[in-house]
């Protein structure tokens, strides 16, 4: 109902009692017009005025009653309206304003204001917002790798149940995990040593692709069939520590040098060639990484222990800064994409796991690893089991994050004396509202 109806209808609740009664004399406030009959008409006029004082008493009263009741709802529906908008918009923010919703996420019930406050229907309505879940099961601990994970660790999935690594630390181990087996086991070394920088790239059918890292230019294929290396053409420079390797489809490969370094490459498959792309914003250092979430799009971490946070267009050839991570990125800072809106993130050098959302440009803080991370560690994401991640650190730690549910969100409005909170799931931009209560 609007305020240009709710006040007309007050208006005439006010003119209700008057019912049509004029005259010069008043009498508990309505006005009573005399007559003028002479004789014996006078007492039963004075006698039915007498009476009808009795009834008008009370009618008055009930008709008083009746119009502090109209100016009461008025107000309560124009407090409720105000915060219903006022929770609209809280929602509204929180897909809408990154900013806003990355200090929500990293305050884990906390609420926090949206500022200012707005004024709707002359009422100024505050309002704010509070992180409930990140979604997701937690961490559990699965078996360990074969041997310690150092500087250089790697994985990759193959899209069915094995998770391809490297050891790293200078070394030439190289590793299947079985997801339904909970097992590792070991496979042909590498051609040679491989150290920061080491990564790995699934790209479909039978081959695995791999940057060699330790400051070299090595680059090489797997085939999984043959369990067996190949060499192909070398990088166009040396790589190093923040190199990545990701797979965009088709017959491309993309690369961060990494190494302090500015560069970024393309592999075409079939042509076993390098080319030059665009260089970085900034220079990648250690904790740089690469996502590929589908679309025309290649997500980026500088590392280097920087908040720096970039997207690559394919076909425009061209960097552009989004949103940063919410504290610095350093050694064992990661990256994977589980094909949809989500990009999950080690922070590298702590404790700190994230998830991007790509449609709303903001992070969210998730549950923490149950250890410090370090060099080495590497994350890859399996539709329906969850986040798999490496520690690193020179230890053979190896855990499983479970995914769950959507985030949700305590929003709540405040206009005057009444009071919404209104508790909700976002899933990408998919709002879903589970209680609405009004006090």
């Amino acid at each position: 109902m609007s305020d240009s109806t709710l006040q007309t209808s007050n208006a005439r609740t006010r003119s209700a009692p008057w019912l049509g009664w004029r005259g010069t004399r008043r009498v508990r406030g309505f006005q009573i017009k005399p007559t003028h009959e002479a004789g014996g008409t006078l007492p039963a006029t004075l006698w039915a005025l007498a009476i009808g004082g009795l009834l008008v008493a009370p009618f008055l009263a009930y008709v008083s009653t009746s119009l502090s009741a109209g100016r009461g709802a008025y107000g309560v529906a124009r407090e409720e309206y105000a915060a219903d908008a006022g929770v609209e918009f809280g929602i509204w923010k929180l897909l809408n304003d990154p900013t806003y919703r990355a200090q929500v996420d990293a305050s884990p019930g906390t609420p926090v204001a949206v500022s200012p406050a707005i004024t709707v229907n002359q009422l100024s309505t505050s309002i704010t917002a509070e992180a409930l879940s990140a979604g997701g099961a937690g961490w559990t601990s699965m078996a360990n790798t074969p041997a310690n994970v150092g500087t250089g660790g790697s994985l990759t999935y193959d899209g069915a149940d094995t998770i391809y690594g490297f050891r790293g630390s200078s070394t030439r181990g190289f590793w299947a995990y079985s997801i339904s087996g909970d097992a590792w086991s070991a496979l042909a070394n590498t051609p040679a040593n491989v150290g920061a920088g080491g990564a790995l790239a699934y790209t479909g059918g039978n081959y695995v692709y791999a940057l060699r890292g330790a400051s070299q230019d090595d680059f090489w294929r797997y085939s999984i069939s043959g369990n067996t290396w190949s060499s192909l053409s070398n990088t166009p420079m040396n790589v190093a520590v923040g190199g990545s390797l990701v797979y965009t489809g088709g017959d491309y490969l993309y690369a961060l040098r990494g190494g302090t370094a500015r560069q970024f490459w393309r592999y075409s498959i079939s042509g076993n060639s390098w080319t030059s792309m665009s260089l970085t914003p900034a220079n990648v250092g250690t904790g740089g990484a690469l996502a590929y979430a589908g679309g025309d799009d290649i997500y980026a971490t500088r590392g280097a222990n920087s908040t720096n946070f970039w997207g690559y267009s394919i076909s425009g050839n061209s960097w552009s800064s989004l949103t940063g991570t919410s504290a610095n990125v350093g050694a064992g800072g990661a990256l994977t994409p589980d094909g949809g809106d989500t990009i999950y993130a080690l922070r590298g050098n702590s404790t700190g796991f994230w998830r991007y959302s790509i449609a709303g440009d903001g992070w969210a803080v998730l549950t923490n690893t149950p250890a410090t991370v370090g060099v080495g560690a590497r994350l890859a994401y399996v539709d329906g089991s969850g986040v798999y991640a490496l520690r690193g650190a020179e230890t053979s730690d190896y855990w499983q994050y479970a995914v769950g549910a959507p985030p949700q969100y305590d929003v709540v409005a405040q206009a005057a004396g009444t009071s919404i909170t209104a508790r909700v799931e976002i899933d990408g931009t998919n709002v879903t509202v589970l209680t609405w209560d009004i006090q």
